[in-house]
Parts: C-alpha cells; structure tokens; sequence
C-alpha cells in the first residue's frame, strides 16, 4: 500500500492559532465550508480540522459525532496525532475527553506522544501523561520519547518523569524536594523568627510534657491500629458527638443493626442493657455526619435517606467489640509498640464472633 499521499509531518515552527468564530449552537462553523479534506489519504474533517488548529469545528465533529475520534487514515494516524504533533492543547484535551485512545499507533508505531515530544510540546507531553500515555512504547524502529527530544526542557522533565516511576536511587540528589519554610525569607535581624518545618513531631519524639499527661491506656490505644473483617457489608459508622459531655464517637443506626440482628427494639434493650442506645435529632445527625471522616461512601449516598431541617429523634446504638461479635464480626488489632527488629510486629487477632 502507497502511503505518499499522507501528509502527516514534523514540524518545529509554531503556526499562528487560527482565529475562533463564535457561532449558533449546533449550526456549523463557517470553516467547515472551506476545510478541504484529503479523502484520498483517509483524511476525516476531523482530522484535518485538528491538524489546522481549528477548535469550533473540532468540537462540531465531536458533538455532532460526524466522525469516528479514533478513526486512521492510510497511515494509521488519528486526529490526536495531528493535534498533539502541532501543540494545539486544547484540541487535545477535546479530543481526550471524547474518548481519543492516547496510546494508538500510527502504522510505523508512532504514538500522539511521541508527535509531542519530537515537536517539543511540553504542556501537550503533560496533558497525555495525566490522561494514562504510555511513556515506555516506542516506535516499531525502537524509538522511545527520550531519544525524540530536541529540547533541554523536554528531555530534562522525561528523564525526571521516568526516574519518578521507576524509583531513585539512595544517593540520588532528586529523590527528594527542598524547602526550608517562610523563614528564609524573612532578614535575618528579625527576632521572634520560627521555621514552622523544625523540629517536626514524629513517633520516636514526643513532648515530655504530653507524655506526662498521657495515661497508660491512651498511649496503648494510640499505638494500636484496629481492623473489623465480616464476611458480609459492614453496616454503616458514624463518628458523631451525641453529648456535650463526651467527645464524638462511632455509632451505628439502631434500625440498621436491628434489621442485620432481625430482632426487634424492644427485645434489643431487654437482652442488651448494657449497650449504650442514644437517641439524637435527625437534623443534628444529619449536620454531624457530613462532617464525619468516617463516612466514606460513594459521594455520602449514604446521607440521602435522612432529612437535614427533620427534628425528630433517631436511635443509635454505640460501636463496640460486643456488638460488633453480635453482628458477626472479627476485631484484628496490630501492636506498633513490638515494631522492632528483634521482636518483628506484633499481631493480636481478638475474634468476636
């Protein structure tokens, strides 16, 4: 196959952005009228209106859905090739977001990143980076991006880029960034200066005094990471403050554990007094848990079932190892007080079940 009728090229000079016309929604642009497309070499309106840099027809193509994004012509390039070899950055991110495949391949292995890199197009090279572009692929003669740069900038931020993947060595003086706080800034005459970065808290460093007020038990607790396992959903956690008294702590909804444990309310106080069974106004749970950490579910859908301006009163029940037995949960807690090369990390499995 003849593929001399493709017009696909690298270029170092930048050509001026065509000017943008504004035009009535889903009318086409005036330029549609005028792109030739090379239907002879497999070239769409898409294609040549990326490769041109002319954005609103671009956009025409993509929603008006006129041509295939990934469509390749007699060469197997894409209109991201075309895009992306030019540097037109919007085109590209257009294209991407309507579903342009950043690591296709032209017939020789050409990748839109290598067009990228070889036309020194860095923010371009940035954009297929975070959009999942391949940096390893090279072309079919073996090629990679590294050796297609033209540019100190563009070999420096590949090398760097690669280096950040595939891990530095110890010694390497870019394993780690630099900075020194506010303080540097500041002349050095000024008095009452603080370098808000020293001297930073860490396990093996704590203050003598928190120490002091510190009791046995709340350092154990601040030394022990707790796991739950089930074998089934875990019903749902909130950590929420329901006295003054006392600070926020985990609760489940009495009718969610009801509902697991197919018991009713009162048989669940009669066989469990001991279980603390707070009721709090719907409004002010709801407003709690907005703000709880704990509360990870896919965009809080877990919050739609309650009313933020309801006033009644909802039943919770207090999350503690018993009733997590009950619900048929295992406690698993690791020590990170037996961390030490002698001893290895100790492993406390509590089963409740």
């Amino acid at each position: 196959m003849s593929l001399s009728s493709h017009t696909h090229t690298h270029t170092h000079t930048h050509t001026q952005v065509p000017p943008l016309h504004t035009h009535i929604p889903g009318h086409p642009p005036p330029e549609v009228r005028r792109l030739i497309v090379n239907k002879n070499a497999g070239e769409t309106l898409l294609q040549r209106a990326a490769r041109l840099g002319y954005e609103e027809v671009v956009l025409y193509c993509l929603e008006r859905r006129m041509c295939d994004v990934n469509h390749r012509d007699n060469a197997g390039y894409c209109a991201l090739h075309e895009a992306c070899a030019r540097g037109w950055l919007g085109i590209v991110r257009h294209l991407v977001a309507h579903g342009a495949d950043v690591n296709c391949s032209a017939q020789d292995g050409t990748r839109p990143l290598h067009d990228a890199v070889e036309n020194d197009h860095v923010e371009v090279v940035r954009l297929l980076l975070a959009c999942g572009a391949d940096p390893t692929l090279t072309s079919y003669s073996g090629r990679g991006p590294i050796s297609m740069t033209h540019s100190a900038a563009m070999e420096t931020f590949l090398e760097d880029y690669l280096s950040d993947l595939q891990g530095r060595s110890e010694g390497d003086p870019g394993i780690c960034w630099e900075f020194y706080g506010t303080s540097v800034c500041e002349p050095s005459s000024e008095v009452g200066l603080y370098n808000i970065l020293a001297d930073p808290p860490g396990p093996e460093e704590e203050e003598e005094d928190e120490e002091e007020d510190e009791d046995e038990e709340q350092r154990a607790r601040r030394e022990v990471f707790e796991f739950e396992l089930s074998d089934r959903p875990l019903l749902t956690c909130y950590n929420i403050q329901v006295a003054l008294s006392q600070g926020p702590r985990n609760w489940l909804l009495l009718a969610d554990v009801l509902g697991r444990l197919r018991m009713t309310s009162r048989s669940f106080r009669r066989l469990f007094p001991q279980l603390n069974v707070r009721s709090v106004p719907e409004d002010v749970f709801y407003l709690q848990a907005c703000r709880s950490q704990l509360l990870t579910g896919p965009d809080k859908q877990e919050l739609t079932f309650f009313r933020p301006d309801v006033k009644d009163s909802l039943e919770l029940v207090e999350a503690t190892p018993e009733l997590a037995g009950m619900l048929g949960s295992s406690l698993e807690f690791v020590d990170t007080r037996w961390d030490s090369p002698e001893a290895g990390t100790k492993t406390v499995n509590k089963s409740l079940k």
